[in-house]
């Protein structure tokens, strides 16, 4: 499964559309972001559990400082990176997933959305 780019726009196509989304607000200096990635995000049991509950993936890139995520971020209290958010049906205003993510705080964080 890909991650698409985050779009405020498609974030609430997705809300509206009941699905369960992950945010993924990552920079290619961020090495915690790294590490979540190779750990977690990309793990063979994470991705299967995004395809069978057909979680929609958004990545928010702040490499380069983007401001339009920084003010997006900042609705959260948040102004630094890594951060991820989780999105579902039963919870549509997003919840911010701890700093270092592991296997289950994604699958269970997802699950308890649906």
């Amino acid at each position: 499964k890909s991650w698409s780019n985050f779009d405020e726009e498609t974030l609430s196509k997705y809300l509206n559309s009941n699905n369960l989304i992950i945010l993924d607000f990552t920079a290619d200096w961020c090495v915690t972001c790294q590490v979540n990635k190779i750990s977690t995000l990309n793990s063979n049991e994470v991705n299967d559990f995004f395809e069978e509950n057909n979680v929609k993936l958004m990545r928010a890139d702040w490499t380069d400082k983007n401001k339009k995520i920084l003010k997006f971020m900042s609705q959260f209290n948040r102004y630094g990176i890594p951060l991820n958010i989780i999105y579902g049906p039963k919870n549509k205003k997003g919840k911010v997933l701890p700093e270092i993510l592991t296997k289950t705080i994604v699958i269970n964080g997802l699950d308890e959305l649906k």
